[in-house]
This record gives structure tokens, C-alpha cells and sequence, in this order.
């Protein structure tokens, strides 16, 4: 009779992918330590929005159980999931602060929203939308997503203030609160370049020891506490969301249209890292219900006070680490599920010790721009247009609105036989083109997997420049802490091209 660690193994297939169990308990660590992060920003970033700290710390430590649970036990793939970052800073700024909305109507939004995101991934639709999807515009969206929050990252230590002529400007950058803020995104980033596991999360600790020391913020008051789950669903406002649905409608496809990009790029860029991808159509297998996770943790995160989750990018430093199963997704639930018991300690943790998070994830969602073809201005302007909407209007939805819109027309305007024939062919509205500009002298070509979000920039190995890797939100495709080599083969135009080196973007 097979003991319970071989059965585990069989039923994992933790030998046959070739891993072990103390190897997938340390990834599974390696991916909570480099998320956990996400348990004092979400909260401080959503209390923007008049909810409660301490509900919404314990609803994002239950949405990252429930989502990174399921997509361990059901699909059987490491990725850790929690609320993301870009999407709590637009519910929070671009919806209730900017708009006016009630987190109540925000909160029900985002409910209707998953129930769709869930009904789409039960029919497979998300997979078609992300091969449909302009390859530019999800880069770019990438891009506007990680300028907005950075901005709302400054906004937060005061560094950006507002200004009666020039409508913002910069704040005095020698108080206390703006110097702390700056010197803690400094210490990330330098951490981050050191490629020290859980860089955000120590960096935080850091700038909350030195604001409780000098008396900038106040100590824990108690380090454990019992939770006390709240349930928001009474709190919804329906009439609210039946009364402004003009202006709702937006704001829910917005987020869909987020959150199916975002998780279908980090789990084909994820899946790529670990070797995963099956050989004969490039297709991550348990992709389906790796997006029934986030839609359902989406839905259930609503009705307890968070904004919509994801699979976050953190996942890649846990593929790193050798987790190559879902007991690495199931281990970071379980770090999740006792993180619920600290929740005092997270409320203690000031916002110039969380700002910074937002600031320097925004830097690491630059990286797809290298992977964007900016010399066909048909496809440039559009992505242009999405990043300079975005962060100009405070809002995602306006962003991915003149994107799009600018696309059509113009594909309908320079060539509408060509727009047509590309549907009735049944394939991707944009199949990156190779130009040899794109990234530099030695550059040999852009290849695209055009039945997948996620790009590489493929190069000389003697050019050293880094490229994109990576789809929606994905941070540019691998975690910070991540800088493997790849060698894969892109099918480009009919044919195979064999890189001959792809550099992820730190």
C-alpha cells in the first residue's frame, strides 16, 4: 500500500514533471513570500473607497485561498492568486473617488462581472478572446495599467499634488512623508535588482519599522487577532448600479476585459517557464479551469469587499524555485489562510510604506512596450491613445475605449477587405509582424505566438538588451526575481523560427 506522500506525488504527478515534494513546498513559500505584499496594499489602496481596512485585509487573504486552492486542486498548475494590483487602484480612484460611485455599486459591478467572467470560461470564450485580441493594444493596456497606478502610487505620498493651473504638479518633496516614500521605492527597487525573494514585502517591513520608530504612524496595537468575516452582499447598491448603468457598463467591461487578458497572458507565460505547454499545439493544459479560479475567486472576493483577482506574476518566482504543480498553488493557500490571524498588523502598516508597491510594480509593466511594433502607426496610434488615456482621464475604460475604437477604424479605413478576411479566417486580429527596428541593431526579429497574448523579443544572444515576455498585466511577463534563458520555436506567418535566445524582462 502506497504511503501518503507517494500517493500525493501519483496524484500531483510531482516525479513525472519532474519535481518533489520538499521542492514544491518551497516554491509554494518562495510565491507566498513574493505576494504577500498584496495583504497591505489591497486593503489601502480599497479603503480609498470607504471600505473597511480590516474586512477587506481578511477578504484578500480568503479570495488568494480560494482562487490559488482551485486552480492547485482543479487544474493542477502553480500559479498563486490574489486581488491585483492595477485593478483595486481603478476600482478605488477611477470608479468610487473619481466618479462618485459607492463602493456598494463598485462592489456589485464587480460581482456581475464575475458571474460573466465565470460564464465565459466555462464556454471556453476566454481563450478565443485572447486570440482575437489586437497583440499591440494588450501591451499597451499592460503599459497605461502600470502609469496609472504608479501615478496613483505618487498621489498617495503626496509627491503629486494637485495644482489650480497646470492641474497637478509636484508636491514638497522635503516633507517627511514624500522622502520616506521615495527612499522606500529606492530600497525595493534596489532589492528587487538583487533579486531578493519577497523584495516588496521586506521593503515594506523596513519603511513600517523606521514610521512606528520616528512616530510617523502608529505600532500594532496587537499582533494576533481572531478574524471577523463580513459579508458585503446586503451593502450592494442595485439601484445605484440600475440608475447609472450608462456609466457602470463601461467600468464592468473594463474590468473584464482586464482580467481575462491579464490572467490568460501570466498563465501561457508561467506555463512557458515551467515547461508545461503541451509540444504538439502550445496550449497550457488546465488552462480552462485556471480561468474558472480567478472568475470564481472574483465573484466570491465581491461579497466579501475586494476588488477582482488574478493570477499574479509573484507566481514566477515560486516556477523558479522548481514548483511545477498545483501542491505549489495548494501550499500558498494554506500560507494565505493563516495570514488572516495578523490582520492588526497589516492595519498598522502606513501608506508611505504601500505606495511604493504600487510604484514599482508600475515600473516592472513597462517591460511589454519593448515587444510593441511602433514603426505601423495604424497599430502604434491606437496603442498610443490607450496609454495616454488611461492614466490622463483616471480611468482603464477610457483607455481600452480609444484603443479599440481607433483600431477598427482605422484597419476599417486603410484596409477593410484585409480587416474582414483576417475574421472569416478565424484568426488573430493582430499576429505581430517581424521588423527588425524593434529592439535594437542586433535584433534578429519579433516573433509572436499568435494564438497566444504573451510575446518575446528574439535576439542575437550577443545582444544583452533586455525584451517583453509576457501578456496583459502581466509585469512583463516573469517575476523581478526571475532571469531564465529560453529556447522555443514561435510559429510565425506559417512557419517556424527557432530563437536563438529569449531575455524576459526584469
Amino acid at each position: 500500500m502506497p504511503s501518503f506522500f507517494e500517493s500525493l506525488d501519483r496524484h500531483f504527478g510531482v516525479s513525472a514533471r519532474g519535481s518533489t515534494l520538499p521542492t514544491e513546498l518551497r516554491a509554494g513559500m518562495t510565491t507566498f513570500m513574493t505576494m504577500a505584499y498584496i495583504l497591505v496594499v489591497n486593503p489601502t489602496v480599497l479603503s480609498s473607497a470607504g471600505l473597511p481596512f480590516q474586512p477587506v485585509a481578511l477578504a484578500t487573504a480568503l479570495a488568494a485561498v480560494l482562487g490559488s486552492g482551485f486552480v492547485g486542486l482543479a487544474a493542477n498548475l502553480p500559479f498563486g492568486l490574489a486581488p491585483g494590483m492595477g485593478l483595486n487602484a481603478y476600482f478605488a480612484y477611477g470608479v468610487c473617488v473619481a466618479k462618485g460611485i459607492k463602493y456598494g455599486a463598485a462592489l456589485a459591478v464587480v460581482f456581475l462581472m464575475g458571474l460573466a467572467f465565470s460564464l465565459l470560461s466555462a464556454l471556453g470564450a476566454c481563450a478565443y478572446l485572447q486570440k482575437v485580441m489586437p497583440s499591440n493594444l494588450k501591451h499597451a493596456t499592460t503599459v497605461a495599467i502600470g502609469i496609472f497606478q504608479a501615478f496613483i502610487g505618487f498621489r498617495m505620498i503626496n509627491f503629486v499634488v494637485a495644482d489650480e493651473h497646470t492641474l497637478v504638479t509636484a508636491g514638497d518633496i522635503t516633507s517627511a512623508e514624500v522622502v520616506l516614500g521615495m527612499l522606500t521605492t529606492l530600497l525595493i527597487g534596489a532589492l528587487v535588482a538583487h533579486r531578493v525573494q519577497g523584495a516588496m514585502l521586506l521593503g515594506i517591513g523596513v519603511s513600517s519599522c523606521v514610521s512606528w520608530t520616528l512616530g510617523f504612524a502608529r505600532f500594532p496595537q496587537k499582533l494576533v487577532e481572531m478574524p471577523t468575516l463580513h459579508v458585503f452582499w446586503h451593502e450592494f447598491e442595485w439601484g445605484e448600479v440600475v440608475d447609472q448603468w450608462r456609466e457602470l457598463l463601461p467600468v464592468l467591461l473594463a474590468l473584464l476585459f482586464v482580467c481575462i487578458f491579464d490572467t490568460a497572458g501570466v498563465q501561457f507565460g508561467a506555463g512557458m517557464q515551467a515547461d508545461l505547454l503541451d509540444k504538439q499545439t502550445g496550449t497550457l493544459p488546465g488552462s480552462k479551469p485556471a480561468f474558472l479560479a480567478a472568475s470564481l475567486a472574483t465573484t466570491f472576493g465581491s461579497l466579501l469587499g475586494t476588488s477582482p483577482t488574478i493570477i499574479h506574476n509573484e507566481t514566477c518566482a515560486g516556477i523558479a524555485e522548481g514548483g511545477r504543480t498545483g501542491l505549489t498553488a495548494l501550499v500558498v493557500a494554506a500560507m494565505f489562510s493563516l495570514s488572516v490571524f495578523f490582520v492588526p498588523v497589516f492595519a498598522a502598516v502606513p501608506t508611505t510604506a504601500t505606495a511604493p508597491a504600487l510604484i514599482v510594480v508600475g515600473a516592472f509593466m513597462m517591460g511589454p512596450a519593448g515587444a510593441m511594433d511602433w514603426d505601423n502607426f495604424k497599430e502604434s496610434l491606437p496603442a498610443f491613445l490607450t496609454i495616454s488615456v488611461m492614466p490622463l482621464t483616471y480611468s482603464i475604460a477610457n483607455g481600452v475605449v480609444a484603443g479599440l475604437v481607433t483600431y477598427t477604424v482605422l484597419e476599417l479605413l486603410v484596409d477593410p477587405l484585409a480587416f474582414l478576411r483576417c475574421r472569416s479566417a478565424d484568426s488573430p486580429l493582430l499576429a505581430a509582424p517581424l521588423h527588425p527596428k524593434a529592439g535594437g541593431e542586433k535584433l534578429a526579429s519579433l516573433a509572436s505566438s499568435a494564438a497566444s497574448s504573451p510575446h518575446a523579443m528574439v535576439r542575437d544572444p550577443t545582444d544583452k538588451r533586455t525584451g517583453s515576455f509576457g501578456g496583459l498585466a502581466a509585469l512583463g511577463g516573469l517575476s523581478p526575481s526571475v532571469s531564465p534563458q529560453v529556447t522555443t520555436t514561435w510559429t510565425v506567418s506559417g512557419g517556424a523560427y527557432q530563437a536563438p535566445s529569449v531575455y524576459p524582462t526584469l
